[in-house]
């Protein structure tokens, strides 16, 4: 009976875990504005016609100094 519940427990936790969006894209500029952090980033998934979507995304200091402009990040 434990095993099953244990199964069962495993297989909704994978289930709601893969459900997790996640915006990712290339970083595209680096700046610190009044003491926060954000990285300008280039969307990945537009189609080839349309313009770039970009946005920006404040991230903590220890983030802001592991990456680099090119690298990808996702926002949770």
């Amino acid at each position: 009976m434990k095993a099953n519940s244990l199964l069962l427990s495993l297989i909704l936790l994978f289930i709601f875990s893969c459900g997790q969006d996640k915006s990712c894209g290339k970083i595209v500029r680096k700046y610190i504005s009044n003491g926060e952090y954000f990285f300008a980033m280039k969307a990945f998934g537009g189609d080839s016609e349309s313009d770039d979507i970009l946005g920006d995304a404040e991230v903590s200091k220890e983030t802001y100094d592991a990456f680099d402009i090119g690298d990808e990040y996702c926002v949770d």
